[in-house]
């Protein structure tokens, strides 16, 4: 095949090449041109001759057979690409002031009644909540996420505290109704909670030991 011709005559061209440099390098460096006839036994210079041979027309195989292979291009770069543009990303708050210091209220709390529990923020309810509803593979929970979530030693949800959603309301049914559906207690968090009575309808869903 025409294919088969130019590879091979691609190979011998880069062995000549690569065996004419290995050559030069070698009377370079002794001054004198190596005596072909003169004896060829271990670590002469026609063993790293051979080597080098075996070594220049693999490279030329190898690199042959890659350019021909199907589909693939000889202008691509094999750089891995960046999934996001350099520099696009920022940070935004987690939480408003506000709420910074009603979860760290209720964490003082925590600290002192219920130390093996935790309290996290913003918490997506995939992380904690599973649907066997979907057969198509969608997620319902996607982008639903509780205010603040409580933890106890074993890593299992103990209540969730929601906020009212004002600027979507359907988006915080969806929340209630993922809840409700899976038995996790809720705690409505007020606009303007009264802390004693917040803590006392929080108290009454942890762990009692």
């Amino acid at each position: 095949m025409q294919f088969d011709r130019l590879m091979m005559k691609t190979v011998t061209r880069l062995a000549r090449s690569g065996i004419a440099g290995l050559r030069s390098t070698s009377v370079a460096a002794t001054g004198k041109e190596a005596d072909a006839s003169g004896p060829r036994g271990s670590g002469s210079w026609a063993n790293e001759w051979s080597g080098a041979k075996s070594a220049v027309a693999k490279t030329a195989v190898e690199r042959a057979k890659s350019l021909a292979r199907p589909g693939k291009s000889r202008t691509k770069s094999n750089a891995p690409q960046d999934a996001i543009p350099e520099g696009t990303i920022r940070t935004r708050p987690l939480m408003s002031v506000r709420n910074v210091k009603l979860h760290n209220w209720i964490a003082d709390r925590m600290e002192a009644e219920a130390p093996t529990c935790s309290l996290h923020a913003c918490v997506a309810l995939n992380s904690f909540l599973t649907s066997l509803a979907n057969p198509d593979g969608t997620d319902p929970l996607t982008g639903l996420t509780a205010d603040l979530l409580i933890v106890d030693e074993h890593g299992q949800p103990v209540v969730a505290l929601i906020r009212e959603n004002a600027a979507d309301p359907s988006q915080q049914l969806m929340v209630i109704d993922a809840l409700l559906d899976a038995d996790l207690p809720i705690v409505d968090i007020p606009a303007r909670p009264s802390l004693s009575g917040l803590w006392a309808s929080i108290a009454e869903t942890l762990p009692k030991d």
